[in-house]
């Protein structure tokens, strides 16, 4: 008499299991760390076009050292719907773009970097004050 052994043991079965979950921990890990990587350069992007807007406004409205995001949507240089780089939320969704500020630095050209303790951006000689 012959015994048929089709199909697989439980042992197997378990082992591909915990193969498979092994590989999506790693996997998911992964791509949690490209979002939020992702969402820093987005809020990075934004407050880097908020300061070429403020050189823009500088130039043209005079030499001020620092102009609110605020005032820079109400004389038509930024859109309504501006991202807010602290949050990354839209304008319409926050209102917390009414305090920040874009400065010019003093006289040095400040190598571009974010400082995460007092949520400040630097750019070419400008800096992008969260608050």
């Amino acid at each position: 008499m012959k015994k048929n052994n089709k199909g697989f043991t439980l042992i197997e079965l378990l082992a591909v299991i915990v193969i498979l979950a092994i590989i999506l921990v790693i996997a998911s890990t992964n791509v949690l760390k490209s979002i939020k990587s992702s969402r820093e350069k987005a809020k990075y992007t934004a407050a880097k076009e908020i300061v070429q807007i403020a050189e823009a406004y500088f130039a043209t409205k005079g030499n001020d050292d620092c102009v609110k995001v605020e005032d820079m949507v109400t004389d038509g240089f930024l859109e309504e719907d501006v991202t807010n780089p602290l949050n990354g939320e839209n304008r319409s969704n926050s209102n917390t773009l009414k305090d920040q500020q874009v400065c010019k630095s003093d006289g040095m050209k400040a190598q571009d970097d974010y400082e995460v303790n007092n949520n400040t951006y630097k750019f070419d000689g400008f800096y992008y004050k969260l608050k």
